[in-house]
């Protein structure tokens, strides 16, 4: 009678288990770099591209409140964001047709990221180097706008157009 009572028991705790979800929704994934050609993405030695580390979580990050962010646990980068800006900056230096010659040029992004009300904010620095490493010239820019649309899709694209745009308007100006 005990075995059939903790047979019984065993069966019921299983059954119970087995009703309950531990499973975490799926997360998505977001790139801003699949239009962009194979080579873009092998990155370039000259240029070196730091992250303020509160965006190198992996997660998009959105702005919550003037001092506060918070990364988004299932909207995720599908590849590291640095690797994505860096090939974004690779891709307008090819489109501006602007050449480092021997130099390196370094970009720190201080700010990348959206806000539940639609805003986007992108800040960012770009440093021409000598061979050597000295800043010549530093350039910095800064940019907040709106979504077009609700939703992580709309963001990312606007983060993208963006960086795109802060980036051109940066390289003119280090020409």
């Amino acid at each position: 009678m005990k075995s059939k009572l903790l047979t019984g028991l065993v069966l019921f705790s299983a059954i119970l288990c087995g009703c309950t979800s531990d499973t975490p929704p799926s997360q998505i994934r977001y790139s801003m770099v699949q239009d962009l050609a194979p080579e873009m993405m092998s990155g370039s030695s000259n240029i070196i591209l730091q992250l303020n580390p509160v965006l190198d979580g992996g997660g998009i990050v959105l702005q919550v409140s003037d001092h506060s962010l918070r990364e988004a646990r299932f909207h995720r980068w599908a590849e590291p964001l640095n690797a994505q800006l860096g090939a974004l900056v690779s891709n307008t230096m090819s489109k501006d047709k602007f050449s480092l010659n021997g130099h390196a040029l370094e970009v720190y992004v201080a700010r990348f990221q959206g806000s539940a009300s639609g805003n986007i904010y992108i800040s960012a620095s770009f440093s021409l180097l000598t061979p050597q490493g000295l800043k010549i010239k530093t350039v910095s820019r800064q940019l907040e706008t709106q979504q077009s649309e609700p939703g992580y899709d709309a963001l990312v694209s606007a983060l993208r157009s963006g960086f795109d745009r802060i980036c051109h308007d940066a390289l003119l100006e280090l020409k």
